[in-house]
């Protein structure tokens, strides 16, 4: 088990891949653009030849999930991740209870800190499996949702592991 869950899936387009990236290239923004409404596109990022690397354009949410593909003729591999960046700090709010329960070791000794170690592995447990793999489920599935919409995905295999 990860801390950060991550979705592979290999992927058959409608159409061929040409037409499938020109139609998300209509729907997404470049990341080098600033732009004070970034709700008027479906995606924020960058689409080369064959491949991208996109977020959806949501304010609130949209950065949580990273969408890489890269398409071959009518078919694909996408890969669902957590932005760096939110593993960052993520990463930190993980380590704010391990300090404090090792801090309350060192200066309060073991029997002193009995109490604190159940707080810290729940709070440990529940943002690992409530907050971040409930928020990455729904945002991961509201952008493969649009995706599919957008390059008219036909069939999705999961468990792929090359990317």
């Amino acid at each position: 088990m990860t801390i950060f869950p991550t979705q592979k899936y290999l992927i058959e387009l409608h159409d061929d891949y040409s037409t499938s990236l020109n139609e998300l290239q209509k729907k997404t923004l470049p990341k080098e653009q600033f732009v004070s409404n970034w709700d008027k596109q479906t995606f924020i990022g960058e689409i080369n030849e064959s491949d991208f690397e996109l977020k959806l354009s949501k304010k609130l949410y949209g950065s949580f999930c990273v969408f890489r593909g890269k398409l071959k003729k009518e078919n694909g591999i996408l890969e669902i991740k957590i932005n760096k960046t939110i593993k960052i700090v993520l990463l930190a709010l993980f380590l704010f209870p391990i300090i404090g329960l090792t801090t309350s070791l060192i200066k309060n000794g073991l029997k002193d800190s009995l109490d604190l170690i159940i707080p810290t592995l729940l709070f440990i447990l529940i943002l690992r499996f409530v907050f971040i793999e409930l928020s990455f489920r729904i945002i991961a599935k509201k952008g493969l949702k649009k995706l599919t919409e957008i390059i008219g995905i036909e069939k999705i295999k999961t468990g792929h592991n090359t990317m």
